[in-house]
C-alpha cells in the first residue's frame, strides 16, 4: 500500500490503527514497541543487544528513561520482550506470506496478553516504512496506537526523532 498525505486517516481506515500525535497522552498501561532491524549485533540475546539500528537505540533510551516496558516486533518471534533472550534470525517482513503475518499477529496477541497488555504503542519515525508492521499488528485484535516521535528525558521534554 502506498500511503498519501492523508496517512493518519488511511492507517485508521485500512488497519484500525490510531495515530497518537502526543506521546505524553499515551495511556500508562500499554506495551511500547518498535520494529526490528536488519542491523543485528550478536547471535541473539536481549533486544537492546540484538537490534542495534539508530532508531532502536533511541527507542531503548526512551523506554529506559521513562520506565516503560517494551518489546520489539520481530518477524520471527512476534514480540521480543525487553527481558527476553532469543536466538539470532534473519527474516525480512517483505518475505512474509499472508499466512505468516496472521500467525505473527496471533503470536503478538498471545505474548502481549500473557504479560498483561491489551494495548500496544508502535513507534517508527516513518509511516511508509511501517506498513508491513501495521498489517501484522492489525491481525492481533489488540488496540494499536502509532507514534512517530518520542519524548526525550523529562529534563527538557524536547521531541526527538532519529
Amino acid at each position: 500500500m502506498n500511503l498519501t498525505k492523508n496517512w493518519k486517516k488511511e492507517i485508521k481506515e485500512v488497519w484500525g490503527i490510531e495515530f497518537l500525535a502526543d506521546p505524553e497522552k499515551a495511556p500508562s498501561d500499554v506495551l511500547w514497541t518498535t520494529r526490528c532491524s536488519k542491523t543485528k549485533n550478536c547471535d541473539g540475546g536481549l533486544p537492546q543487544d540484538f537490534y542495534v539500528s539508530p532508531l532502536n537505540r533511541l527507542f531503548y533510551a526512551f523506554a529506559r528513561e521513562h520506565g516503560k516496558r517494551y518489546a520489539v516486533i520481530s518477524d520471527k518471534y512476534g514480540l521480543h520482550f525487553d527481558c527476553e533472550r532469543l536466538p539470532y534470525y534473519d527474516v525480512h517482513p517483505s518475505n512474509l506470506s499472508e499466512k505468516q503475518k496472521k500467525l505473527l499477529g496471533k503470536k503478538i496477541r498471545g505474548k502481549a496478553l500473557a504479560q498483561g497488555f491489551n494495548t500496544i504503542i508502535f513507534y517508527n519515525n516513518s509511516p511508509l516504512r511501517s506498513a508491513p508492521y501495521f498489517e501484522i499488528l492489525s491481525k492481533t485484535g489488540l488496540a494499536v496506537l502509532f507514534v512517530t516521535r518520542l519524548l526525550q528525558c523529562a529534563k527538557n521534554h524536547r521531541r526527538i526523532t532519529p
